[in-house]
């Protein structure tokens, strides 16, 4: 081989094995390290278990609550009116206003009322005085009649004696006549007497009517002074004033409107399934209770009264519920949620209203699995604790069973779970 040949191949042998050799290098690097690596063990599957929170049944006797919707109202609101044409003088009332009973809310000008006032108190003062007159005009007739029948028989004393002595020829017959002038014109003159006297009773019952049309005239007068000064009638709060001080009002105006704070009453539609139940607590003399919250605080009612009359259209009876407390701090017309406290119910349990699920379902835990059980519902339940509760009763579940309290949305037969949380 030449030794050129040589050469050639001893500079290229090197250039082809060095690649080799440190690839054959990491490759047994690698399978070293592969076999001396810890030997991972496979994971078992497991299922998942949810937390919740839980509720223990307990049997007693409670009262369902009915949630209502109701509107506050009084009987006693008062539209205030004005009695006389007069213009408003001065106004104390303000819109919103509490008062007591006898409290000046407005007075009108009096000066108008005052003047006929003044008439009509001379018109009677008149009358009184034509009254006296009559009675002293009635004692002067009974006097004059007395002189008048003395007179008459005078006068027939005398004609007697003319007629004698004109048989007797002593007298003539021109003196006979003259006698019975005289005799006719007395006997006249006690027929005016008399009727005088007998006219004294109508005349008088004339004067005494016309005194008692004047008087009722005056105190009419008398009765719109007062009414030109508006009180309250009773202790209430003012709801709305029309008029302001310069106003000119005429009778039927309305002035003030106002209610009596003593009489307030809440208005609610009770649905005709409920009717039996609250008809015959009221008529057994039971006191039927409901809450109702204003602004935050509670407020205690007392069912008073039902409708006597359906209105066309309504799905239920009114009730009236009185209030009890401060009721000058409610508004009429303000809209409050009232929950009514049925009569008692025995042997039943309270769940939250998100322990249902479908319609009368509940899931029971047992040994951290979930059971569907099916229950009986009786009616809402005012707990004041996870919001809505409702009364149930099931032959299936017994004191102490603990039932799902929360909604869980893939809550089956059998799912595992983990109780977080344990309400009595």
């Amino acid at each position: 081989m030449p030794r050129s040949s040589v050469v050639f191949l001893m500079k290229t042998i090197p250039r082809i094995l060095l690649p080799i050799i440190v690839v054959a290098l990491g490759v047994a690097g690698f399978a070293l390290l592969k076999s001396s690596a810890p030997v991972d063990q496979p994971l078992e599957p497991s299922a998942r278990v949810w937390s919740v929170a839980a509720v223990i049944v307990e049997y007693k006797g409670l009262s369902p609550t009915l949630r209502l919707y109701g509107r506050v109202e009084s009987p006693r609101e008062t539209r205030l009116r004005s009695a006389v044409p007069a213009d408003v003088k001065e106004l104390t009332a303000l819109s919103g206003q509490v008062v007591k009973k006898g409290a000046l809310l407005l007075r009108l000008d009096d000066h108008d009322l005052q003047l006929l006032l003044r008439q009509r108190n001379a018109e009677v003062a008149d009358i009184k005085a034509q009254i006296e007159s009559e009675k002293n005009r009635h004692g002067s007739d009974i006097t004059a009649l007395k002189h008048e029948r003395a007179l008459y028989n005078l006068a027939e004393r005398t004609l007697k004696r003319a007629e004698r002595l004109a048989q007797t020829q002593a007298g003539t017959q021109a003196r006979v006549d003259e006698a019975q002038r005289a005799l006719r014109l007395q006997a006249l003159a006690l027929a005016n007497r008399q009727r005088a006297v007998s006219d004294h009773t109508p005349r008088l019952a004339q004067l005494d009517a016309r005194l008692n049309r004047s008087k009722a005239v005056r105190d009419q007068v008398r009765r719109d002074l007062q009414r030109s000064e508006l009180t309250a009638p009773f202790d209430g709060r003012i709801t709305a004033v029309h008029v302001s001080p310069g106003d000119r009002v005429r009778p039927g105006d309305r002035l003030i409107d106002l209610f009596d704070t003593n009489f307030v009453e809440l208005r609610t539609q009770i649905p005709n399934r409920f009717l039996p139940t609250l008809r015959q607590a009221l008529n057994h003399g039971s006191t039927v209770t409901a809450t109702t919250e204003l602004d935050g605080n509670p407020i205690a009612l007392e069912l008073d009264r039902l409708a006597g009359k359906i209105e066309r259209g309504q799905g239920g009876v009114d009730a009236f519920f009185n209030i009890i407390g401060e009721k000058h701090l409610i508004e009429l017309g303000r809209t409050v949620s009232v929950f009514v406290d049925l009569p008692e119910e025995a042997n039943v349990f309270a769940l939250p209203a998100t322990a249902v699920y479908g319609a009368n379902n509940v899931y029971r835990i047992q040994d951290n699995r979930l059971s569907m059980v099916h229950v009986e519902r009786v009616g809402d339940y005012r707990n004041g604790q996870w919001g809505s509760w409702v009364l149930f009763r099931s032959e299936d579940l017994s004191d102490g069973d603990k039932v799902l309290a929360n909604q869980l949305p893939n809550a089956v037969e059998g799912l595992k779970v983990d109780i977080l949380t344990l309400t009595d």
